[in-house]
Formats: C-alpha cells, structure tokens, sequence
C-alpha cells in the first residue's frame, strides 16, 4: 500500500496546494509606501509562471514602487532572472520604482554572474531598498 506524504495531503475545505505553490511562496505586504513582495523556496521553469502572474497583478493594481525581497529564496534559473528582468520593466512603464533586496548564497551568486546587479537596483535588505533616495 502507498503511503501519502503529509505535504500532499488535502486539507478539509481547501484544495491540494500545486507543484508550483509548494516549491515557491509568495507573500505581499505594504511597507512605507512600497509593495514588498517575499519569495520563499525555488523560481525556475515549474514555479515562474505563477511569479509572473502574481507579479504582474500587484504591479498593475498600481501601489506604488516595489521591492522583491529574495531573502527567502534558495534558488533562481534564466527562467526566473528573466522572469524579475520583466517585473522590473513592467513597474517601469508604470513609473513605479523597483528595487531587489535580501541576495544571499546562490542565488547571490547567479546575479553577479549574469550581470544583473549592474542592471537592477540591488539591496541588502528590504529597509535600505525602501530607505534609498
């Protein structure tokens, strides 16, 4: 007989969580002014689709500048650096700030090397990205 992971498991009144919601969580909340959305776990190719959708949402309901903070996230593919590139653009055309904070291990490390710490505006923590002028 197989066993059921505990994780997979539905829950009484709520709906098994998908591949994508339990490899990469996503929060938001409003921080001075800004929209400050946390990534937890993986961004690649299974969880990028749902970071764009959700991404673009808050960016398009319009709150004001927005800080992704990485802190949370263990790792990050082309799929996902481009994924964050195109968030980036999106607030852009909105005339919204953007800033990314919180880069640690590897996903640190794949930023340096792909260039994008000389493209985006890059923080150790979200209170210096919403503190800078």
């Amino acid at each position: 007989m197989a066993t059921i992971d505990p994780q997979e498991r539905e829950e009484v009144g709520r709906p098994m969580a998908t591949r994508a919601e339990r490899l990469l969580e996503l929060s938001e909340r409003d921080e001075e002014g800004w929209s400050v959305l946390a990534l937890k776990g993986r961004l690649d190719s299974v969880t990028v689709g749902r970071f764009t959708e959700k991404c673009a949402a808050w960016i398009d309901a319009g709150r004001g500048n927005v800080v992704l903070d990485l802190s949370g996230l263990d790792y990050v593919s082309s799929a996902g650096l481009s994924s964050i590139l195109g968030a980036a653009k999106r607030a852009q055309e909105r005339k919204a700030r953007f800033a990314v904070a919180g880069l640690k291990g590897l996903v640190k490390e794949v930023f340096a090397i792909s260039g994008f710490e000389t493209v985006l505006s890059i923080f150790s923590d979200v209170e210096s990205a919403i503190a800078a002028p």
